[in-house]
């Protein structure tokens, strides 16, 4: 996640900046929609086209749902709108991977999906 928020630092500021410079700055809850907007679109795109983000690269991790398959967009929806529940309640969701038989964040459990790492490539 951190990588990708550096990617997604970026991205944010590049979809702002017409708004900036063209209506001599944005209101507030305009912002933030723009900033949901750009995050949840980065992951959605990132994980319907392969299962990955670029900081999920460079870890090795995949986004697959249950059964192995690529995730739906249902369940990458699901996942999007579950995952900040993960984070709210002091990242429990997040430590759930640690004690999960299956390795699942809530945010997992609820989307049917999980996170596997690939081994390295030689």
């Amino acid at each position: 996640m951190l990588y990708d928020s550096l990617l997604l630092t970026a991205l944010v500021f590049a979809v702002l900046a017409p708004f900036v410079v063209a209506l001599d700055g944005v209101g507030p809850w305009t912002s933030r929609a723009l900033i949901v907007t750009t995050w949840a679109g980065f992951y959605a795109i990132s994980w319907s086209r392969g299962g990955q983000t670029l900081g999920m690269t460079a870890w090795r991790i995949h986004l697959l749902d249950t059964d192995g398959q690529p995730p739906s967009w249902r369940q990458i929806a699901v996942r999007l709108l579950t995952a900040p529940l993960s984070f709210a309640s002091l990242g429990m969701g997040y430590l759930w991977f640690y004690v999960d038989d299956n390795r699942q964040t809530w945010h997992d459990r609820l989307s049917g999906t999980m996170v596997v790492h690939l081994p390295k490539q030689p």
